[in-house]
């Protein structure tokens, strides 16, 4: 990352910054006054015993620095809402990427893996970078109006002052690798922290059945040692190099003094001058330690900044061509379709015709591919050969929120989020929730109803306060509330009693609300409700059938 590149995150801010720097320059003003100032004081009042003078000149003092520290106070505001402004936009962008990105980058890292560590990059580069980027205008302008003063009161320790910084630009060069390299490490700790923390997020139960607290705790307790550790080590890099950086100027700013008494046993500085010149040089030199810092900000900040433009260079799903969808769906076509997870060949050369109208089932042992056929369906994974074609378009074309609108899905896994069951029902549309008696199961809205709150009731974290089937009966609701054409039904019923399973099969075979019906199953007793089945075994179509007695027999 370049000092241009931080430019470029502040440019929507333009007017903002150019107040700052107005504001900057005024400071720059009193910055080259000040010296002169406190020069009068010392020859003129405190040496010749003149205490009017020493009032005047100690007000005047007060003035410029109240009125300095008040611009700062103002500039500092400025700073913190562009920061606040700034680092909001920048999270929300990057969760925004998050969602629209294809599903396939989070079957290895997972959906809070990604935008953990887009977040952790962009608050790294917020907490490091962002207010010594804006603070720099106003340093910068200190420095030029102190030089200007500092050079009219004696050119000679002018010199002396510019010898310095080279020195310190040298250690600061010495040191910034370093930085780059340690702050790696800092980075590649946290997202390791973030996949482990993921994947413990995802299996709380299962610690708790197999007894796993030690082990996960010790675990956790590693991964913050680490972390701990990289930042320590990080720290006490950049505390070194003021360490040094500032010895080196405190002893060259020591030898002012001595370069100082020549100058005044001349008769070529004032006593007055050479206290000025002292105590308004750290004006010339905080700039300079000011730069370097940012100079090790920059490399500090440099892995977050690789990271974040990967992240934002990671496929979005709604890119390419957007046609509208079609109005009304005849038919759905899959064609040579291949899919391969991790060399594993998941369809091979798989066809399939399904005209409006058709309910089709489709069954096959675990991993044989039926599941694929779904998400391959709804765009939640891509062939890597061959094409899913719509009215003999293929999907790829259609605008992809437009596409899903079309679709009203129960997957076996369900999910809930955290709010009441009308929240999960409608996701808070404004339509009439009423509507949602005209589609609803007896078998599902009773035990909703008997509730005390009914459709108020709280669902708890995914869910938790509910049993398996009442989550699958929520997310059928939730699935016949959306109008769409195509319904898919993954292993609705697993985890229904036996009435409300055998009462849920009658309804979807008299049921003619959608255009098509795709079911994933492996109970043979429901066929006798579809009108077409497909056996799927090893990612190939062993069996179609569209009537179903002799399938049942097999």
């Amino acid at each position: 990352m370049t000092f241009m590149d931080a430019l470029k995150m502040l440019k929507p801010y333009r007017r903002q910054m150019g107040v700052i720097v107005v504001l900057a320059l005024i400071i720059s003003a009193i910055s080259m006054i000040t010296p002169f100032v406190n020069r009068n004081m010392l020859d003129d009042g405190l040496l010749q015993g003149e205490v009017t003078i020493v009032i005047q000149m100690v007000l005047l003092l007060i003035l410029l620095q109240i009125g300095g520290q008040f611009i700062e106070y103002i500039q500092r505001r400025l700073e913190i809402n562009i920061t606040n402004e700034l680092g909001k936009k920048l999270k929300t962008e990057a969760f925004k990427h998050g969602l629209k990105l294809k599903p396939h980058y989070f079957k290895e890292k997972g959906f809070y893996k990604t935008i953990s560590d887009a977040l952790y990059d962009i608050s790294n580069i917020m907490n490091i970078a962002s207010n010594s980027f804006l603070v720099i205008f106003v340093i910068i302008c200190k420095c030029i109006g102190a030089m200007i003063g500092l050079v009219i009161l004696d050119w000679r320790l002018s010199i002396f002052i510019a010898i310095i910084i080279p020195i310190k630009l040298w250690l600061n060069y010495i040191i910034r690798k370093q930085v780059e390299n340690r702050s790696e490490k800092v980075r590649n700790d946290n997202k390791d922290y973030n996949t482990w923390l993921s994947n413990i997020l995802s299996g709380i139960t299962d610690i708790k059945l197999w007894n796993l607290r030690k082990k996960v705790s010790a675990e956790y307790e590693n991964h913050v040692e680490s972390i701990n550790q990289s930042s320590r080590n990080l720290s006490l890099l950049r505390a070194k190099n003021v360490f040094f950086t500032m010895s080196i100027e405190y002893i060259l700013m020591n030898g002012l003094y001595i370069l100082g008494a020549y100058l005044i046993a001349g008769s070529h500085l004032t006593f007055g001058g050479l206290m000025a010149f002292i105590t308004f040089s750290v004006y010339v030199l905080t700039p300079v330690n000011i730069i370097m810092e940012l100079r090790i900000i920059l490399k500090q900040i440099a892995p977050s900044v690789g990271g974040l433009r990967r992240f934002y260079e990671l496929e979005e799903e709604y890119c390419g061509i957007s046609l509208p969808i079609v109005e009304q769906i005849s038919n759905i076509e899959f064609k040579n379709v291949f899919v391969t997870f991790e060399d594993r060949k998941i369809l091979k050369d798989f066809n399939l015709k399904i005209f409006r109208g058709e309910k089709v089932a489709i069954v096959g042992e675990n991993g044989a591919g039926k599941t694929t056929i779904i998400n391959l369906l709804l765009r939640i994974c891509e062939p890597d050969s061959g094409e899913i074609l719509m009215n003999g378009t293929p999907i790829t074309e259609f605008e992809i929120e437009e596409y899903r609108q079309k679709f009203s899905t129960v997957y076996q896994n369900i999910h809930l989020f955290k709010g009441t069951v009308k929240d999960n029902i409608t996701f808070n549309e404004n339509s009439n929730f009423e509507l949602v008696e005209d589609v609803c199961l007896r078998f599902c809205t009773e035990a909703i109803e008997s509730w005390e709150n009914q459709y108020e009731t709280q669902v708890g974290s995914e869910g938790a306060k509910l049993s398996g089937g009442e989550q699958q009966k929520i997310a059928l609701l939730r699935a016949l509330y959306r109008k769409s054409e195509i319904l898919i039904l993954d292993e609705p019923t697993s985890n229904y009693d036996k009435d409300s399973d055998e009462e849920f099969w009658e309804y979807l075979q008299g049921n003619a609300d959608y255009g098509f019906y795709f079911i994933v199953t492996h109970h043979r007793d429901i066929f006798s409700y579809v009108d077409k089945v497909l056996v799927i075994e090893d990612g190939a179509v062993i069996y179609e059938d569209s009537g179903t007695a002799d399938f049942m027999h097999r």
